[in-house]
């Protein structure tokens, strides 16, 4: 009975172990299966964040050209309230740069796989801490929610409101924005050069009166020094995105 006994034991003991021992096979295999569909999902994540980057790269760098128009124009235009040397004599094409100068551009960051991933939890799928820390500081920066997106313009609102009518709607017609298609987003530009069907004798009493005006001036400078702000700021985020596509480019190789 002892020897029965002990036998029995020791098949017990043996038939646990081998349980154990399956149970550890299922879940290591389990582990390496998890392991494994995170490493792929991480890798499309991984793949849609840089075209989004990319996406985001273009789209920042149709602003810059826009705003560095602008802010060509508000030179310009400022020139003309000043008196300097370098003030534009055709008084038609000094209704084009007062017009301009108030242009204003609104964009999008191209940022769905971003929000999908903080919004699933997933964003800890990306293993690599210090891409995934730049990751999440370029995305809460939003540079186009910035203060220079969503100040007011009150020189666009008053030189809208002084400026005729039919002045502004030639300008529209001749100089206003061009939509051209930037990868997957449409991006607009302003014509580098254009001409509208204004007399420079029918210009001239208009500039001379919109000059006059002190608080069109004021307003005019305000707007010069913003721009100067805005492109800064968009040439440091442009910098930022640059290395974190350089990163991501590191990370796939």
């Amino acid at each position: 009975m002892e020897n029965k006994t002990g036998k029995y034991f020791k098949y017990a003991v043996g038939e646990i172990v081998l349980v154990v021992i399956g149970i550890l096979i299922a879940l290591s295999i389990n582990n390496w299966n998890e392991i494994r569909k995170n490493r792929h999902l991480e890798s499309q994540y991984i793949k849609r964040l840089l075209e989004d980057l990319k996406e985001d790269e273009a789209i920042l760098q149709a602003v810059l050209n826009y705003q560095q128009e602008v802010k060509f124009h508000a030179k310009k235009a400022i020139q003309i309230f000043e008196n300097t040397d370098q003030d534009n004599v055709d008084p038609v094409e000094n209704l084009i740069n007062l017009y301009q100068a108030s242009q204003i551009q609104e964009s999008n960051q191209a940022t769905s796989t971003y929000k999908e991933l903080i919004a699933s939890g997933q964003i800890n799928l990306i293993a690599n801490d210090a891409l995934k820390t730049a990751i999440i500081r370029y995305y809460e920066l939003n540079w186009t929610e910035t203060h220079w997106f969503t100040a007011t313009n009150t020189y666009r609102r008053n030189i809208r409101s002084k400026m005729p009518d039919y002045i502004q709607s030639e300008i529209r017609s001749n100089c206003g924005d061009i939509y051209v298609k930037i990868r997957e987003s449409i991006e607009i530009t302003l014509p580098k050069t254009c001409d509208i069907d204004i007399s420079p004798e029918v210009a001239q009493p208009i500039v001379d009166l919109l000059k006059a005006d002190k608080g069109l001036k004021n307003d005019l400078r305000f707007l010069s020094g913003n721009l100067e702000g805005e492109l800064q700021d968009l040439f440091q985020v442009k910098e930022q995105l640059e290395e974190l596509i350089q990163l991501f480019d590191t990370f796939l190789k």
